[in-house]
């Protein structure tokens, strides 16, 4: 929520841990094996897409709440943002510096 409250910072989608359905990968001797399954994907590139239209111009940026996904839910968003180019920010990259 710090992101959301900071001055000059549009938020254009909040997709929370348990709203991104994700499948386990299935287990082959104790490791995962296969892609995460689920709609979690279409869901982020829908929102992605969507905050694009509606701040044009604006530059989208991911940010990955750490305590709001299991190592290998974020694991898998941070792939995928990374396949698709978007662009995954810490806290600071969305302060506003007035100048």
């Amino acid at each position: 929520m710090d992101i959301v409250i900071k001055d000059g910072v549009w938020v254009g989608h909040l997709l929370s841990g348990y709203s991104l359905p994700m499948d386990a990968p299935p287990q082959v001797n104790g490791k995962s094996s296969g892609e995460v399954g689920g709609m979690w994907m279409h869901s982020i590139k829908v929102s992605y897409e969507a905050t694009k239209a509606g701040f044009p111009g604006g530059e989208v940026i991911a940010h990955l709440d750490q305590k709001s996904f299991k190592g290998w839910q974020k694991n898998a968003i941070t792939s995928y943002l990374q396949e698709q180019n978007i662009r995954i920010g810490k806290p600071n990259d969305f302060l506003c510096t007035n100048t």
